[in-house]
């Protein structure tokens, strides 16, 4: 996992955080937290994270659906 704080005008030139409307960010925002599990997903962080899942315990997934060719969502359980 990569972790990276960015201005917020470099992040608006990254192609994938576009697709994850960044673009709502409040015009307050100067800079943009990036999560990227590297090959597989880059994303605009909109929260708290922990540093490592055994943090919080089992995760169990409980659902998984398909949101079109690429995208899927992946429903976890914290127990």
């Amino acid at each position: 996992m990569r972790v990276q704080i960015l201005p917020r005008a470099q992040a608006f030139q990254i192609p994938d955080l576009i697709r994850t409307k960044i673009n709502l960010l409040p015009e307050g925002i100067s800079e943009v937290r990036t999560v990227e599990i590297v090959g597989l997903d880059l994303q605009a962080d909109g929260g708290t994270h922990v540093a490592n899942t055994r943090e919080v315990g089992v995760i169990r997934v409980t659902d998984y659906k398909s949101k079109g060719a690429i995208n899927k969502r992946i429903y976890v359980r914290v127990a």
